[in-house]
């Protein structure tokens, strides 16, 4: 019996679960890409073409933006990691889908294997009966062993 928690909340269902992930990721991915356009801006706004006189704030400003930039895709690249894992984890329709369709494909190579045995069996019934046939009504067939010791 479950003491801890709170119990009166009913378990999530597959939906709401995949909802609120979806929800995460969502919000960690405009967050991400928020960042990326916000550092593009102020560096597009700090840098001036052929200014040769930048002073050490600047420089150092647009460092600070694009190694935001780059912080911010990395995080990017992460949560496509994050996403690619908890679609192959969770993706039990497709895997389901595709043991339903590797087992059509034995079931069906088992019938024809299963239809080759027979045929083959009964050739060889027939091929038996054939020769036992052609022993029993030959006049060349041998005489019984005899059994002296």
């Amino acid at each position: 019996m479950n003491t801890g928690g709170n119990n009166s909340l009913p378990p999530q269902t597959r939906g709401e679960v995949l909802f609120r992930d979806q929800q995460f990721f969502q919000k960690q991915i405009d967050s991400k890409i928020m960042q990326l356009l916000e550092n593009y801006h102020n560096i597009i706004k700090i840098s001036k073409v052929n200014d040769p006189l930048k002073n050490a704030s600047e420089i150092y400003e647009m460092e600070t933006r694009t190694s935001n930039m780059l912080n911010a895709g990395e995080g990017l690249l992460k949560i496509i990691e994050e996403l690619k894992q908890n679609l192959i984890l969770n993706d039990f329709s497709t895997m389901a889908e595709e043991v339903r369709i590797q087992n059509l494909v034995f079931h069906k190579e088992n019938e024809r294997t299963n239809k080759s045995i027979k045929l083959i069996s009964e050739e060889l019934s027939r091929s038996l009966k054939e020769l036992e046939d052609e022993y029993y009504n030959s006049s060349y067939k041998l005489p019984p062993p005899s059994s002296s010791k």
